[in-house]
């Protein structure tokens, strides 16, 4: 019998080609598309009224505090609502200052993904465009209804306490006069905590 690891070389094809494949990269929550969508389809559940959610702004302002517990828990101090010590932890995924606050340029590709799998409705209003739930999306947030999301959920639990009769233009205005280390930055600078 002979040793495997004796092989002569000789004996090996010289056309032989091995395609070494490396692990694919597992992509950061700021790049995960899928990640974000699942989180705006969590607080369209959980924040809007009944699954739905009206105007861009006031999605992105609510969004900012779910990314953002630091600021979430100071948000709800301020309202004399006390939450739990989840503070210590960074942003899931940075946004930016925009022209009225909090922002992520993103959001037109993950809502044109929801739009195409058919897990929201956008369509306008005169006050906004109103996001709102399907069927099929509201089946989907069932499914993400599991320990892993279960930070992200109790964060839009409290968002909807705190903000869910609000305007996005009351919300904005809550973050500029509460939050000016938010407001003040340049615009298009990324917001840290």
């Amino acid at each position: 019998m002979s040793n495997p690891a004796s092989t002569n070389s000789s004996n090996i094809p010289q056309d032989l080609k091995i395609n070494i494949r490396r692990p694919a990269r597992t992509p950061l929550a700021e790049e995960s598309m899928e990640l974000h969508a699942a989180r705006l389809l969590l607080l369209l559940n959980y924040a809007g009224i009944k699954g739905k959610i009206i105007s861009r702004t006031k999605i992105a302002k609510m969004d900012f505090f779910i990314r953002y517990p630091a600021y979430l828990k100071k948000a709800a101090s301020i309202h004399n609502i006390e939450v739990s010590d989840e503070v210590d932890i960074r942003p899931e995924s940075p946004m930016i200052r925009y022209k009225y606050g909090p922002w992520d340029s993103k959001y037109y590709n993950i809502f044109a993904l929801l739009v195409a799998k058919g897990l929201i409705t956008i369509f306008p209003s005169k006050n906004g465009d109103v996001f709102e739930l399907t069927d099929r999306g509201r089946y989907a947030v069932n499914e993400l209804d599991t320990v892993e999301f279960d930070g992200i959920i109790e964060r839009c639990k409290i968002v909807s306490n705190l903000f869910r009769n609000k305007t996005g233009s009351a919300i904005k205005d809550f973050i500029y006069e509460h939050f000016p280390e938010v407001t003040s930055r340049s615009l298009g600078e990324e917001i840290s905590t």
